[in-house]
């Protein structure tokens, strides 16, 4: 009982000090904002909330599809359980939480921590790639558009890009490619000679042969791969429909829906290669990059606000109490180890 007590205190601290970020934030815009949230009526502001409640709720699915191919008895309210303990990790853990979380939770399901991990860091590679591909479709489809209305740091977009797509494809690849793999495992051997670089060596190299064994029993079932692509672009496409839904409601200037498709996927690419804490600062920062260009910035401030309103509290305030209901039901029902 006691570390749930201090659990629940430190994430309403965290919540509070976000909160204070981001009325600091928005504080010089309050009077637009204030005016633009005064259109939303109660249903709009329900429908809102619950679209981004399904990005939890979709990632509950995606978890359930891949254990399944380890744990054929995995349930899908576990699914669902270690989705909302994986982000509240997220938020609590500072942006390093989610899977040592979701991994503690699924090895109390019965999974090893080994393939736990690997399971989950595959989940994310499998986001990544989801990310990626959404966004490279977007631009291939409105590239003109997007050309002939960029000016100032949006012209360098091309090369963040560039540098992002990099990066997602290197880390699909050390989880799929058995050659990039080989050559993971050359590069450990330059590491300092010490004791305690040569322990981290050992690790990472445990990890690597785990995340190559998992990664080669999941791929090896297509069907499941689409079902999990599907569900994955379904959980972004319901996510980059807020912004429009937000500028639609509140009655602002006019962008089509496939322009805010484009640039909220564009937002959520760029966003990877920014810092973060707890999943706040790069998404904050991508999306005033992007939108400031086609709305004027009271507008921007307002969007902003409700989409990370739906898109962020409210999905931790959920996840908070899913976090809890999860723990619960652990401390009921005997771990199941193999």
């Amino acid at each position: 009982q006691q570390p749930s007590r201090e659990k629940a205190i430190l994430s309403l601290l965290v919540l509070l000090a976000l909160t204070c970020v981001v009325v600091f934030i928005f504080s010089s815009h309050w009077s637009e904002i204030s005016t633009a949230l005064a259109q939303l009526s109660f249903w709009q502001v329900l429908l809102v909330l619950a679209i981004g409640l399904t990005y939890p709720l979709l990632e509950g699915i995606v978890c359930w599809l891949i254990i399944r191919c380890r744990l054929p008895g995995f349930t899908l309210r576990r699914g669902m359980d270690a989705a909302f303990v994986g982000i509240f990790g997220n938020v609590v853990g500072l942006g390093a939480g989610a899977v040592p979380m979701e991994s503690y939770y699924l090895y109390h399901c019965g999974l090893p921590l080994g393939p736990g991990v690997g399971l989950m860091t595959l989940q994310y590679v499998f986001h990544k790639t989801t990310v990626l591909l959404y966004a490279t479709v977007m631009l291939l489809l409105q590239h003109k558009w997007l050309a002939a209305n960029t000016t100032g740091v949006l012209k360098y977009l091309p090369m963040a890009y560039a540098v992002v797509a990099l990066v997602i494809v290197a880390l699909v690849l050390v989880c799929v490619s058995p050659l990039v793999q080989n050559l993971a495992r050359w590069a450990l051997g330059f590491l300092p000679k010490t004791e305690k670089w040569q322990q981290r060596r050992a690790d990472w190299l445990e990890q690597l042969d785990v995340l190559g064994t998992e990664s080669r029993l999941l791929l090896a079932d297509k069907a499941r791969c689409v079902q999990i692509f599907a569900l994955q672009a379904l959980k972004l496409f319901l996510l980059f429909c807020l912004p429009w839904l937000c500028i639609r409601f509140m009655q602002l200037s006019p962008l089509s829906f496939a322009r805010v498709q484009l640039l909220t996927s564009l937002m959520l690419f760029v966003s990877n290669a920014l810092p973060n804490v707890a999943g706040m600062g790069s998404i904050e920062t991508a999306f005033l990059l992007l939108f400031s260009g086609f709305l004027p910035s009271g507008e921007v401030m307002s969007v902003l606000m409700l989409y990370r309103i739906a898109s962020y509290y409210f999905v931790f305030a959920a996840s908070a109490v899913g976090f809890f209901l999860a723990q619960r039901r652990l401390t009921r029902t005997p771990s199941k180890e193999d």
